[in-house]
């Protein structure tokens, strides 16, 4: 919870300046010069607090984003099978992983869902052989 702070109250590293809030985790009085902020709707913290909370907070993994294009392609493979649904399903994901990237690193892998469709191709050409009777006429 957000919290101002009383009338009257100073900063705790600037005595002269009015404090705005109290620190979320010490309650210390701070200034807006000295708030820290994970986002704008978060609790402020002063700058020791901010600090602390950097040494022992683990940085967070961002996501490359590619994801998506890599499933794209594992369906492009198991497409090969002759299994019409399983092609329809490859044919969605790999034009949506395709459409999706747009910007790197996503973009970076196109080859995957333009791999995936080629696969998916291949397999529906299996497909048709196999329901036409072509493999398994002698």
């Amino acid at each position: 919870m957000v919290t101002p702070a009383p009338e009257g109250a100073l900063c705790r590293d600037h005595p002269t300046v009015a404090a705005a809030w109290v620190c979320g985790r010490c309650g210390s009085f701070l200034c807006v010069t000295c708030e820290r902020r994970t986002r704008p709707d978060a609790v402020p913290m002063c700058p020791a607090c901010w600090d602390l909370r950097g040494r022992s907070v683990a940085p967070q993994t961002v996501s490359s984003g590619t994801g998506l294009q890599t499933a794209a392609l594992v369906l492009g493979c198991i497409a090969l099978l002759p299994v019409p649904v399983l092609q329809i399903i490859s044919v969605v994901v790999n034009v949506v992983a395709l459409v999706k990237a747009k910007h790197p690193p996503a973009r970076n892998v196109r080859w995957r869902p333009i791999t995936g469709l080629a696969l998916t191709g291949v397999g529906l050409v299996i497909t048709a052989l196999v329901f036409s009777g072509a493999v398994f006429d002698s």
